[in-house]
């Protein structure tokens, strides 16, 4: 499994809050399009937001970074924050509700 990390650092909390919708339905909406197969956003007290896609294959990242990866460039007119991000292989991911689930 494939992974794409992004970490955004914003000045307050409360701007972190009024950006993580934003995030959260534009990653949304590239689930089905882009085949993705797991995302996780976080948010922190210090204004940080972690963003973690996870894709079962090469093809899938590169269709994600195609059709969505400009999504940060978008955000940075409208919100002042910093960040920072890698694509990388999943080594181990554990989640046990998907655990129960099965």
């Amino acid at each position: 499994m494939l992974s794409k990390t992004y970490h955004l650092k914003f000045p307050s909390l409360d701007a972190a809050q009024i950006a993580a919708p934003f995030i959260t339905e534009i990653l949304g909406n590239a689930i089905p399009e882009c085949h993705v197969s797991g995302l996780t956003v976080m948010i922190g007290k210090e204004g940080d937001i972690s963003v973690n896609l996870f894709f079962p294959s090469i093809a899938d990242l590169k269709t994600f970074e195609k059709k969505h990866g400009g999504f940060i460039e978008t955000m940075k007119k409208t919100f002042l924050f910093r960040s920072t991000g890698f694509d990388g292989v999943c080594i181990f991911n554990f989640d046990g509700n998907a655990e129960d689930a099965a």
